[in-house]
């Protein structure tokens, strides 16, 4: 398969974004899992900001630096061939940060980036914490100044409003957003009505995050266009690892914890051939 060009995989992107049924995109923040998830026929990756910044031992509020960011996103969309959405957090301060954070995230190759309106350093409901955000006219600013950075007119802007308590405001927030040039809009919200009401008010492409206990068809069919799988992947992982070593610590043999692991051998071989077919390809081409 020939190498797909950043303009390529963002226009791909706005296809799914266009498409009648909701695309998956699992969230993860590094390039083996991004293969995985193309080795499975996923259209698109979500590079995660909370799968960085805990890949990397730290709480997810904005503790990683752009460029830390910047370098893992790279990696990942250079390792496939199907889009990955980068998490741009707050776009590292304010508008001036943000025409270097699109500058630098286009050039990194990415289909798209999210960039939402906590104040920086955020403090991500997921963390406990309470949100603060920076006013409407600030976050449109922002937008605006994303709009405009960008070279490849494909490349895809997402606005993203974690304000909390206020479903008006951040439907009005968005809106003024999308009216400023974003292509899309992010969920911030879980509940099927609360859904319903952001789909209503917002006639534009809105990529969120898959409740869990809620189907892909059901996501869809309430307004989605993409969802994302935020830290699920990281966290079934690092179940299977600690049953190794416990099971290693216990008995002194991983063979039995193994031997219950339906297709291991399979991908065990996965593992260790990543950069094998590009490294055979380039010696059989160049090297004597």
């Amino acid at each position: 398969m020939s190498k797909q060009t950043p303009t390529e995989k963002r226009r791909a992107l706005r296809t799914l974004l266009a498409a009648d049924e909701v695309a998956l995109a699992p969230s993860c923040g590094d390039a083996i899992t991004s293969r995985l998830i193309e080795s499975l026929g996923l259209k698109v990756i979500h590079g995660s900001g909370s799968s960085l910044h805990r890949n990397a031992g730290f709480q997810d509020a904005g503790i990683l630096t752009m460029t830390e960011m910047l370098n893992a996103l790279e990696r990942m969309a250079s390792a496939v061939n199907i889009p990955v959405i980068g998490d741009a957090d707050t776009g590292f301060g304010g508008v001036t940060n943000v025409v270097r954070t699109v500058e630098e995230y286009e050039r990194a190759g990415l289909a798209a980036m999210h960039l939402e309106d906590q104040l920086t350093p955020k403090r991500p409901p997921s963390a406990g914490g309470e949100t603060s955000s920076i006013s409407r006219q600030e976050m449109v600013d922002k937008i605006r100044a994303a709009v405009d950075t960008r070279v490849d007119e494909s490349f895809v802007i997402i606005a993203r409003s974690e304000v909390t308590g206020d479903l008006n405001e951040v439907i009005d927030r968005l809106g003024e957003c999308l009216e400023a040039g974003a292509d899309a809009a992010w969920l911030s919200v879980s509940k099927p009505e609360e859904i319903e009401t952001v789909r209503a008010a917002l006639d534009r492409p809105l990529i969120g995050v898959l409740p869990r206990n809620m189907a892909m068809s059901e996501f869809g069919r309430l307004g989605a266009n993409i969802a994302c799988l935020p830290t699920w992947l990281e966290t079934v992982a690092s179940v299977a690892k600690k049953q190794l070593l416990e099971q290693l610590m216990e008995t002194g043999t991983m063979a039995g914890y193994l031997s219950t692991l339906p297709g291991v051998e399979e991908m065990r071989t996965f593992v260790q051939d990543q950069g094998g077919e590009e490294m055979r390809s380039i010696e059989a081409r160049f090297a004597h």
